[in-house]
C-alpha cells in the first residue's frame, strides 16, 4: 500500500508499506488502541476520507486484528454521520479534533444531543488536542466522553499514545505482539545542535524504526517537541511516556517581529476564553508601512470578548494582537484537518 504524509507544512512525502509492514503496523496500532481501553464489544465509527493518509487505515486494520466492530464512515456528510451515530450507536468516534467539534455541533442543530449519544470515547489524531486544556475540555464537555489522542507518523510505522507509548521500544511476549517482535525506539534531541537531550528535558522527537521492509528509518526527525520519561507509569506500564503530550512542530514556528510562538500556544489562548466559537483563524499580514502584524479572527455573539482574547494571546505568546470578532457561523466549518494560520506577509 502507498501512503503519504498530510503535507501540513510542505509537499506530502510518499511511503510504501509492504505486506510485512502492514502486519507489524496492525499489531502496533492494536496495542495502542488496547491501551486506550477499546475492546471487543465496542463499535468504532471512523470519520475520515480514506485517502492516502495513514491514520484512518491504521485504526481500521488494528480493529480488524482486535475483533472490534468498525463502521468506516468515509464519503459521508456530517449530517449523515450524525444520523448514523443516532441509529447504530457506536461507542467510539475516530476523527480529527476539529471534526469532532464540527460533528457535535451538527448533531445539536438536528436536535440530537452529542452528550446523550452512545459515544463514550473520542479517539483523535492529526492535530494536537489532548495537550491543549481548552480544546480537550471543550470536546469532552460537548460529547460527555473521554478524549484520547493517537499520535504517530507515516514514516516511522510508529503509533504513539499521549503520555504512554505502547508497543515501542520493547519486545512483546509470545502471542501478544508482532510475530518477529518488531521494534521502534524514540528519543529527543536539541533543536539547534541535533544532540540527544537528557531524559525529562524538552526536545524534538526522533524515531528509529528498523522493522520496516519498505522504508526503515534511522533516527528520523519527526519534528514534534516533547518530554520523554521512562519511569513506570501510574497505570503500571513501563513504556517510555511523552509527558504533557506533544507540544507543536518545529517547522510550524511563527516568527513575528522577532517574537517566536507555535500554533498550539495560540489555540490554547483562544480556547481559554469562554464562549468563543469552535472555529478561529490567525492572519499574519504586512501593513503598508512594512510592519508585520497578527490578527485573531474569532466568533462570538458579542464583540466584547475581543479584549479578553487579546490579553490571553499577549500573556501566552508575549505579543500584541488585533482581534476581529465575527458573528457565529461566519468562518468556514472544518471538515477534516484544520488550517488555522493564514500567512499573507510580504517576503523580504
Amino acid at each position: 500500500m502507498m501512503f503519504s504524509s498530510s503535507g501540513s507544512t510542505g509537499v506530502p512525502r510518499v511511503f510504501r508499506y509492504s505486506q510485512i509492514d502492514r502486519e507489524l503496523w496492525e499489531w502496533a496500532n492494536a496495542r495502542a488502541l488496547h491501551a486506550f481501553g477499546i475492546r471487543p464489544g465496542d463499535t468504532v465509527l471512523i470519520c475520515a476520507g480514506y485517502g492516502p493518509h495513514v491514520f484512518a487505515w491504521g485504526v481500521q486494520f488494528a480493529l480488524a486484528r482486535m475483533g472490534v466492530a468498525c463502521i468506516p464512515g468515509g464519503g459521508m456528510t456530517a449530517e449523515a454521520r450524525a444520523m448514523l451515530i443516532d441509529r447504530f450507536e457506536p461507542t467510539v468516534l475516530t476523527c480529527t479534533p476539529s471534526y469532532a467539534l464540527h460533528l457535535g455541533r451538527v448533531m445539536a442543530e438536528r436536535g440530537l444531543d452529542p452528550a446523550a449519544s452512545s459515544i463514550r470515547t473520542i479517539l483523535v489524531g492529526g492535530e494536537p488536542a489532548a495537550g491543549i486544556e481548552g480544546t480537550r475540555r471543550r470536546l469532552e464537555d460537548l460529547w460527555s466522553a473521554r478524549l484520547v489522542e493517537f499520535y504517530g507518523c507515516t514514516e516511522g510505522l510508529a503509533p504513539l499514545r499521549r503520555l504512554l507509548l505502547p508497543g515501542l521500544g520493547a519486545r512483546p511476549r509470545a502471542g501478544h505482539g508482532p510475530p518477529d517482535g518488531g521494534r521502534a525506539d524514540l528519543g529527543t534531541v536539541d533543536a539547534e545542535s541535533g544532540r540527544p537531550v537528557a531524559e525529562g528535558a524538552r526536545g524534538l522527537t526522533v524515531c528509529t524504526s528498523l522493522n520496516s521492509e519498505s522504508s526503515p528509518q534511522l533516527r528520523f526527525l519527526v519534528g514534534d517537541y516533547t518530554v520523554l520519561m521512562s519511569e513506570r507509569c501510574a497505570c503500571g506500564r513501563t513504556h517510555v511516556r511523552a509527558v504533557g503530550a506533544f507540544a507543536g512542530r518545529a517547522d510550524e514556528l511563527i516568527n513575528l517581529r522577532g517574537v517566536k510562538m507555535y500554533p498550539v500556544q495560540l489555540e490554547a489562548a483562544v480556547r481559554a476564553v469562554p464562549g468563543v466559537g469552535d472555529e478561529y483563524e490567525i492572519v499574519l499580514a504586512t501593513t503598508p508601512d512594512g510592519l508585520d502584524v497578527m490578527t485573531a479572527r474569532v466568533e462570538h455573539p458579542s464583540g466584547a470578548i475581543g479584549a479578553q482574547v487579546a490579553r490571553e494571546i499577549q500573556a501566552r505568546c508575549e505579543i500584541r494582537c488585533d482581534v476581529e470578532v465575527l458573528a457565529p457561523g461566519t468562518l468556514p466549518k472544518t471538515e477534516f484537518k484544520a488550517r488555522r494560520i493564514r500567512d499573507t506577509r510580504r517576503a523580504g
